[in-house]
């Protein structure tokens, strides 16, 4: 395991406690989770001075007035307690984590113990809220376990003014459909859902395949660029899912961002992996059943009995899976717009 060393500077007696001058984070640098909690820690206590990269033997000859130190696991956070004489992790729960408060010749060491890398993370971000809260060096022990396994946010995602989720039909959807494929906003909204220590985000929308994915049987289908709405709505435009975004021209479209298709998978997948790096499992949500961005091509109605529509259907899911191996999950809203046997919905 190699650990990076971190400097940290400008502290005061108001967050640090009198006569503490904290210099170090040592931590695993190969764990992006970690890496983050990290960085959190550094910008709570202030302005910072690098040092060059040591290895965990550092934590012995360092002689800093206050350390902080954090380990990804059960053998990484076993070998580091008993490094520092500490008592261990009590669970080996996943996001689970120990906050440990050692001390020794007027040094003291806040430690994080983390049962794998997202509890590690969660820890350090718990030590960056006590800093700023009061002073970190009268921090005692704790020990902490998730009451609910999975805290998600279920995220309507306007991808297209062609592939419409729910509330489409207003000018401040229409106005954030550029926003969705800005990296820059992922990365930060990604990054405050871990600081509140939410691990599930559902990106929920009507029919997102023709603006994520490639069919190879339906080439035509996946849609380059992304288009927005050109004039503003009516205050009285229909808000049911199947006449929202009608009447449907491409006139009334305006092109906002000029992507192709492979840009968009590897946008996704960049999402996907900024959130894997911050604990967040990512699924795709659709209504059932709805062809958005698929007019007048192969004559696929909205027919859950229709073969070809459940071909396409099926295609996609597979296409899905296959593009996004970092994907959670995919789920769908059962009976939506599903028609009985009998052709009534």
């Amino acid at each position: 395991m190699t650990l990076r060393i971190s400097a940290l500077f400008l502290l005061t007696s108001l967050v640090l406690g009198p006569t503490l001058l904290a210099q170090s984070v040592f931590h695993d640098s190969h764990v992006p989770q970690v890496s983050f909690a990290s960085a959190e820690i550094d910008r709570a206590l202030g302005p910072q001075r690098a040092k060059p990269d040591r290895g965990m033997q550092d934590l012995k000859s360092d002689n800093s007035s206050l350390r902080f130190a954090i380990a990804a696991g059960a053998d990484e956070s076993k070998a580091l307690a008993q490094a520092l004489r500490v008592a261990p992790l009590k669970t080996t729960v996943p996001q689970s984590y120990a906050i440990r408060r050692a001390e020794a010749r007027g040094r003291v060491t806040i430690v994080v113990l983390g049962a794998d890398p997202v509890g590690a993370m969660y820890g350090g971000l718990d030590v960056a809220e006590a800093i700023r809260l009061g002073p970190i060096s009268k921090a005692g022990d704790s020990d902490h376990s998730p009451h609910i396994a999975q805290r998600g946010i279920k995220f309507n995602i306007p991808l297209d003014r062609r592939t419409p989720t729910y509330s489409d039909s207003s000018d401040s959807a229409q106005a954030n459909i550029p926003e969705m494929w800005s990296i820059d906003f992922w990365h930060e909204f990604i990054d405050e859902m871990a600081r509140r220590r939410f691990n599930l985000l559902s990106l929920w929308n009507l029919h997102p395949f023709p603006s994520i994915v490639k069919v190879p049987e339906y080439p035509d289908i996946a849609l380059n660029d992304v288009s927005g709405n050109r004039e503003p709505f009516n205050l009285n435009f229909n808000m049911n899912s199947k006449v929202m975004s009608q009447p449907f021209t491409l006139g009334e479209v305006a092109v906002v961002n000029h992507m192709t298709m492979n840009d968009k998978i590897h946008f996704w997948r960049e999402v996907m992996q900024h959130a894997k790096d911050r604990g967040i499992d990512v699924y795709w949500f659709t209504w059932n059943i709805f062809v958005w961005g698929t007019e007048g091509k192969h004559g696929l109605p909205e027919e859950g009995n229709n073969p070809e529509t459940v071909a396409y259907v099926c295609a996609s899911v597979r296409e899905t899976v296959k593009t996004y191996p970092l994907l959670a999950g995919i789920g769908v809203t059962a009976g939506e717009n599903m028609k009985k046997r009998t052709g009534t919905v």
